[in-house]
């Protein structure tokens, strides 16, 4: 069975977003309708399939090309000779959001350095 324009647009967005209402709504569907069946379209075995093929296609062609922008721009900041951990911080966030990445920054003080821990939130497969 082929899914509709719409349908094909709930799993792109739901891909990104993560959150059945909101990609329903994105795709166009309705108030009413996203507040009462988004998540039903989860568990249609079709929509299903499409989600797991948008995923396997997004990793692999935005990864590479986002694991080398990363480490560029990384280095541009470190290189920096105006270095700061409050501006490294801030940069090392944008490129997360430029790039849609769940994140979490913390900046743990201690005596003498300013730490940083970076933790992702990896998606785990719909198949898992």
């Amino acid at each position: 069975m082929s899914l509709t324009a719409m349908q094909v647009a709930f799993c792109k967005s739901y891909l990104l977003l993560r959150d059945a209402k909101a990609a329903a709504l994105e795709a166009g569907y309705s108030e009413a309708y996203a507040s009462k069946k988004a998540y039903a379209l989860l568990k249609q075995e079709n929509i299903s399939q499409k989600i797991n093929e948008l995923e396997v296609e997004h990793f692999n062609n935005n990864f590479a090309k986002l694991a080398m922008r990363g480490i560029e721009v990384l280095g541009e900041i470190l290189d920096s000779e105006l270095l700061d951990e409050r501006v490294t911080l801030a940069a090392v966030r944008e490129v997360f959001k430029y790039h849609r990445l769940e994140q979490k920054l913390n900046a743990v003080e201690d005596s003498k350095d300013t730490h940083f821990n970076i933790t992702f939130n990896e998606v785990a497969s719909r198949d898992s």
